[in-house]
């Protein structure tokens, strides 16, 4: 008995070929049967997805005629939205790969880090929101951010990680003030935003980036603040140019400054009364002693303590006393002016009443003693009230004892 030949069966054949009961070699979009018969070729739904999964024939299709120009051929690795079968290996190279690092940053953002530089919930919005908005137009942004992410994270979190995120928002920072740089003298309605706002960030990150405490020369941390001063000073005409722009913006609500009470009470007010004393006499004494230089600081110093009493979180009191400061005063500092020194101590004061932020801390306790180490002792007297507020009476003890 002769065997039967084997042939493959047709199980997504036209419907056609199944009403005639005939074999369909299930050619698309028209089989080879209903070609030669002239007949309607259709065929059943349930089999589009492995039609879509097929390499496509070239059979004649029923549209050939000249009613246009025949249709582009798909690029080639077109992605197949049907395609439930792609190999990994043979697509991999399409996938854009993912940065985890730089997400963990951007939500360390979102969730926390914003924080630190909006005011009050009329500006978590901006800064929570908008500002990641304008960094996806300015790269600049996108890099100063992640880089303050990334400093917070080093700076609160206690793990075998936190060199790897020094490291990280370093390079960030980097690349940031390189395109910063750029635009210093280009800053216009398209760009004012971005300005603003990384001006913002490069403060505080000049603030809480970490310093060793391990040298023993006390002048060294007074070396280091004068470099964050010198930073912050150098972004308030970034800040003053981007303003007209901010202002007629939906960003408008970061330049209205918090209401807070200008009256002091009385204990707040004396150590600033001793200052004003303390400036006049060392003008009575000394001819070149730039009397209205410091005058013009222990206004700003009073401004700040305010501002402090009203409310205001410790970043913002410092970075806002920071920026106002005069080049003057930042230079009596860097040439070792006692009475120079005497008014950190005081600011470090007042914003010890404060409740910390992450990026002050260090400087609260370490600026104080370095101050304490370097003055004489015919101007301790004059640093003894800092002290006491920010170390308790015994400071002494506290300071000695580092």
């Amino acid at each position: 008995m002769a065997l039967r030949r084997p042939h493959r069966k047709s199980r997504h054949g036209c419907l056609e070929c199944k009403r005639r009961r005939v074999k369909c070699d299930e050619n698309r979009p028209v089989c080879s049967n209903c070609s030669k018969r002239h007949a309607e070729c259709e065929f059943d739904s349930s089999s589009s997805l492995l039609w879509a999964n097929e390499e496509p024939r070239h059979a004649k299709s029923v549209n050939s005629g000249n009613e246009g120009p025949p249709l582009p051929e798909p690029p080639h690795g077109t992605a197949n939205p049907f395609d439930l079968s792609a190999d990994d290996d043979e697509t991999a190279h399409f996938r854009p790969s993912l940065n985890l690092g730089d997400l963990e940053l951007m939500m360390q953002w979102c969730n926390s880090t914003y924080q630190v530089l909006t005011r009050n919930e009329m500006t978590d919005p901006v800064w929570r929101l908008r500002v990641p908005e304008e960094a996806l137009s300015h790269p600049f942004l996108m890099h100063g951010i992640l880089a303050l992410s990334a400093l917070h994270i080093a700076r609160t979190r206690d793990d075998h990680r936190r060199p790897e995120y020094i490291s990280t928002a370093v390079s960030h920072q980097n690349q940031a003030l390189k395109s910063f740089r750029k635009l210093l003298d280009d800053i216009n309605d398209s760009n004012a935003k971005a300005m603003f706002a990384l001006s913002s960030v490069i403060v505080v990150y000049a603030f809480g980036f970490p310093h060793s405490p391990e040298s023993k020369d006390p002048w060294a941390c007074i070396d280091d603040f004068i470099q964050v001063l010198v930073l912050a000073r150098g972004v308030e005409q970034v800040l003053r140019q981007a303003t007209p722009s901010i202002r007629s913006s939906d960003w408008e609500i970061l330049l209205r400054l918090d209401e807070y009470n200008t009256s002091l009470p009385r204990d707040a007010l004396d150590p600033l009364e001793r200052l004003r004393e303390l400036n006049v006499y060392c003008g009575a004494q000394d001819p070149t002693h730039d009397t209205d230089t410091y005058n013009r600081t222990i206004d700003n110093l009073t401004d700040i303590t305010a501002a402090a009493y009203g409310g205001l979180t410790s970043i913002t009191v410092a970075a806002r006393w920071a920026i106002r400061l005069k080049p003057k005063f930042v230079n009596q500092i860097r040439e070792r002016s006692p009475l120079a020194l005497i008014i950190l101590a005081h600011i470090c004061a007042v914003l010890c009443r404060l409740k910390y932020d992450w990026c002050i801390d260090q400087w609260v306790s370490r600026l104080p003693r370095a101050i304490w180490h370097i003055l004489d002792d015919r101007w301790k007297s004059y640093a003894q009230w800092p002290m006491v507020e920010i170390f308790g009476q015994d400071f002494l003890d506290e300071i000695e004892a580092d």
